[in-house]
């Protein structure tokens, strides 16, 4: 593929990515301003349920299917096989996940028959649209992928401004189902066709299949994991209205890290540029990349967290005010986050994927361990604030103390991590 052909496709990926962030972003925000916190935070809970238990198999397999089958068809082969696997594994997940999220969300998030059925929904469609845009991306289909990014969000957002002008708070998650449902159902229908050309199939042995896909979960569920985690705590143990407060700052926040995620992408080949020409002076360099990264992020998030409240004021109005503070702490976390991307974009890059994953499993359990320790003490809102920051600086701190030693790996690997 030509670069400019390359860097084509990156753009409109980054466009349908976007979209989809801005959409949801937007979500949050016009639940917020014109139901209020408590249904804010009911949502926001239920949409972090859902993230988290498409971590535990589909967002894996979404990327298992971008690796399988873009490499069976730059070999020529046909990726029917490859497909038929991933998507068989990701229907027998679904109802794994259901039958963990359905009574989770009822006994846990105190959710009714008509609430749990859309949470089902929400569940189902968005661990659909992570496989189908793997499998997407994996078939070459980057233009149709962002295009139908923009007609879902587009669709999300037309249906809840209809849901919140009829004040019809039972139906706040279905715009987002629905959304995430149509972009599924439009790329699973045609996941099969185009492949007639391509006689032979790659048959891929499907144990190889099954140990990417758990690894890449283990690794995903570890690092993206965590603050989600902390939206559902919250929920269940503070008032509805706290919990709120709470999902105002998380959605204020998280954003932040978007910073880091796209300098990370750029800075990945370079990586494994300087490890494979020149190992010894890749460190070097690193170290200096690394070193403008921390002062520059440090200057870009201290000044976001000295203007939370007033950010929070405008974004979801001066009834939201109290979730400066949160947003505040929260942001410790993402800057800590966004430090340990940089340093774990060097150690994948340098073959040391486990190093990594295993400091992300650390981090997520410190983080829990606080918030369940620290509730007695402090609000629920303050313990998984405080289960947020000790997480990600213990995984911040393990990468980039392995970073900082030469590696031994002579085969870079490249990965990117990004923070839901």
């Amino acid at each position: 593929m030509k670069p400019s052909s390359l860097m084509s496709q990156a753009a409109l990926s980054t466009l349908g990515v976007l979209a989809q962030g801005l959409s949801r972003f937007a979500y949050t925000v016009l639940i917020g301003r014109f139901m209020g916190p408590s249904e804010l935070a009911e949502v926001s809970a239920w949409i972090a349920l859902s993230l988290i238990l498409s971590l535990l198999w589909p967002t894996g397999a979404g990327n298992a299917a971008s690796h399988f089958l873009s490499h069976a068809r730059a070999l020529g082969y046909s990726p029917v096989h490859a497909l038929r696997l991933i998507q068989r594994s990701f229907w027998i997940s679904c109802l794994v996940i259901l039958a963990i999220g359905i009574p989770v969300s009822i006994f846990a998030l105190g959710a009714d028959p008509a609430d749990a059925a859309a949470i089902a929904a929400l569940i189902v469609a968005y661990s659909g649209y992570i496989l189908a845009r793997g499998i997407e991306v994996g078939l070459g289909r980057i233009t149709s992928a962002a295009v139908w990014d923009v007609i879902s969000s587009a669709l999300t957002m037309v249906l809840l401004i209809v849901v919140l002008a009829a004040q019809l708070p039972w139906a706040l998650l279905w715009p987002l189902a629905i959304g995430y449902a149509l972009f599924g159902l439009h790329s699973l229908r045609g996941a099969h066709r185009g492949h007639d050309a391509l006689n032979q199939e790659a048959v891929t042995a499907p144990a190889t299949i099954w140990k990417l896909i758990s690894w890449n979960s283990l690794g995903l569920l570890a690092s993206n994991g965590l603050i989600q985690f902390a939206m559902v705590y919250v929920f269940i143990v503070e008032s509805p209205a706290q919990a709120g407060l709470f999902a105002a700052a998380m959605a204020l926040a998280t954003p932040a890290s978007m910073l880091s995620q796209a300098v990370t992408q750029v800075l990945i080949p370079r990586f494994s540029e300087w490890a494979a020409v020149d190992p010894a002076a890749a460190l070097k360099n690193y170290l200096g990349v690394f070193g403008v990264m921390f002062v520059g992020l440090g200057i870009v998030f201290g000044a976001v967290a000295l203007a939370s409240p007033l950010i929070v004021s405008i974004v979801f109005g001066a009834g939201y005010r109290a979730a400066g503070p949160i947003m505040a702490l929260l942001l410790i976390g993402v800057f800590a986050f966004s430090i340990g991307l940089v340093a774990t974009a060097f150690l994948l890059t340098t073959g040391r994927t486990m190093v990594a994953t295993v400091a992300s499993i650390a981090g997520l359990v410190t983080g829990l361990v606080v918030m369940l320790v620290g509730t007695p003490a402090w609000s629920g809102s303050g313990a998984a604030a405080a289960g947020v920051i000790a997480g990600y600086s213990v995984t911040t701190c393990c990468v980039v103390m392995a970073s900082f030693r030469r590696s031994r790996s002579r085969w870079p690997q490249s990965v990117a991590v990004t923070l839901r």
